[in-house]
């Protein structure tokens, strides 16, 4: 199960940092000036991407870094699961194109209107993503992060236990 996670994860890291090495710092500055038109990107680029959510994150991450408003990115981490070449080709053929169309365009309308209510918010604000972005640990206390940790290592164990279980009591039913 974990290998199922992990995976796209990698892959996700994995294109973030090229997009972190290879993409010049100011080349996605005209989002800001152009906040349509680069969340039209995102969507474009999103729509027929074969990208999870798991994926999707650190690639947004990267972009935002390089200068792309929240927004845009929003836009990317919202339409690019959830409309891939594979669920389009699904909706189409359970369904019809018409409805195809419909599930696309509300998609789009949702992504957009989430995308400027996140960039309005960091406006209203006063946020800087660049600025935000790898200080977490500077405003969440010490000892929350070290209870979150422990808490997340258990919940891990434990979990890796109950399927350790229910494995067994599986293979001693058959």
């Amino acid at each position: 199960m974990l290998t199922d996670i992990a995976k796209p994860f990698a892959i996700g890291i994995l294109i973030a940092g090229m997009i972190t090495y290879f993409f010049p710092d100011d080349l996605t500055v005209w989002a800001n000036d152009h906040q349509f038109l680069s969340m039209l990107v995102m969507l474009a680029a999103g729509i027929p991407m074969y990208v999870c959510a798991t994926s999707s994150t650190p690639i947004a991450a990267a972009l935002i870094l390089k200068g792309l408003n929240p927004g845009a990115a929003l836009v990317f981490l919202l339409a690019g699961p959830a409309t891939n070449a594979a669920t389009i080709n699904i909706v189409k053929n359970i369904f019809n194109t018409r409805a195809l169309i419909i599930y696309l365009s509300m998609i789009a309308v949702c992504s957009l209107a989430m995308g400027f209510l996140v960039d309005w918010i960091y406006v209203f604000f006063n946020v800087k993503a660049s600025a935000v972005v790898g200080q977490a640990g500077e405003i969440i206390p010490y000892s929350i992060q070290l209870v979150s940790a422990l808490l997340l290592t258990f919940l891990i164990f434990y979990n890796g236990l109950s399927n350790m279980k229910r494995s067994e009591k599986h293979a001693l039913s058959h």
